[in-house]
């Protein structure tokens, strides 16, 4: 692969490697999931606000499977000319080799970086039913359960199983894993008392908007501007404790420099309209904005971090 990559970077045309680039033919966002979710939801909002700026149309193609895996592959075999983009998550690009997927691509050395776009915090849910009223009244009840409290997740391997289970470790948590296919089952159960708390991401608590659960906290920095009344795991004194579903934009490896850095511009400005940021909050998203270089050092954080605490689990999805 790495071969065929060298050989199609030594046809690109010479304008694609000067500065200011411009594509010449629309570029194709594939997006690693089916219509309709808050990922495509994104990524359609993106294509349609970079237009102006990159002075080509950007056309979506959804690729969905294996958990976005098949999306990913079909970008990383591309010609690394700007023409075709991922819009990447940890799925595909960290979360799938921290557990052990065999994938038909390196998700690090496979790709170029050229923006990280947004982070979604997760939140932290309990039963109605817990006799708890914050998140360190529930981290307290947890930590001295008689028996294991059943946690769910929207799947074995997920991100929200591996928040768990990380906070699980750092705060001496006495729960058992329960795995859902998706957040709508687990919502009904957590409801009904059936299952004690589960992290799950802030679209789709907004998307269960009068749901009977507690909203106890989120994992990001700082409250997240759709949900202010709900604090940090930082206010509830996990310290050092943050985490976020990520999206980003990516690109064949080695796509070059010039055409990665007129890329980052104008899907920065993209990210920085009113169309979109008028928006995000009703995603759940909150705009980051980092180069291809930070973006690339969270991905290579990220893969370190899932990895330890998925090691212990003995994960087996292949």
């Amino acid at each position: 692969m790495i071969g065929r990559r060298a050989l199609l970077g030594a046809v690109i045309p010479g304008a694609a490697l000067a500065e200011g680039w411009v594509p010449d033919r629309p570029v194709r966002l594939v997006i690693p999931f089916a219509p309709g979710g808050s990922q495509d939801v994104l990524g359609r909002l993106l294509a349609q606000g970079v237009a102006g700026p990159l002075g080509q149309q950007v056309v979506v193609e959804n690729r969905a499977g294996a958990g976005g895996v098949l999306g990913a592959e079909t970008v990383a075999r591309a010609a690394p000319d700007g023409l075709t983009l991922l819009l990447s998550t940890a799925g595909q690009l960290t979360i799938a080799k921290a557990i052990g997927r065999r994938l038909p691509y390196d998700p690090i050395a496979d790709f170029t970086p050229i923006l990280h776009l947004t982070d979604s915090p997760v939140a932290l849910l309990a039963s109605p039913d817990l006799p708890v009223a914050d998140a360190p009244a529930l981290l307290r009840y947890a930590r001295e359960a008689s028996r294991p409290l059943p946690y769910a997740s929207t799947g074995i391997g997920t991100n929200t199983h591996l928040i768990m289970e990380d906070l699980k470790a750092r705060q001496g948590l006495q729960v058992e894993h329960v795995p859902y296919r998706g957040a709508a089952a687990a919502f009904n159960d957590l409801q009904a008392g059936r299952i004690a708390l589960m992290f799950v991401s802030v679209p789709s608590v907004l998307a269960a908007a009068g749901g009977q659960f507690k909203v106890l906290a989120v994992t990001s920095a700082a409250r997240f501007p759709a949900t202010p009344e709900v604090p940090t795991l930082a206010e509830a004194g996990v310290e050092d404790f943050e985490a976020s579903i990520w999206t980003g934009l990516s690109a064949p490896a080695p796509t070059p420099a010039p055409v990665v850095a007129r890329l980052a511009a104008a899907f920065t400005t993209a990210l920085g309209s009113a169309l979109v940021r008028s928006r995000l909050d009703l995603l759940g998203a909150m705009p980051n904005g980092a180069d291809g270089a930070a973006f690339g050092a969270m991905q290579r954080e990220d893969l370190a971090r899932w990895s330890r605490v998925a090691a212990p689990l003995g994960i087996a999805l292949d």
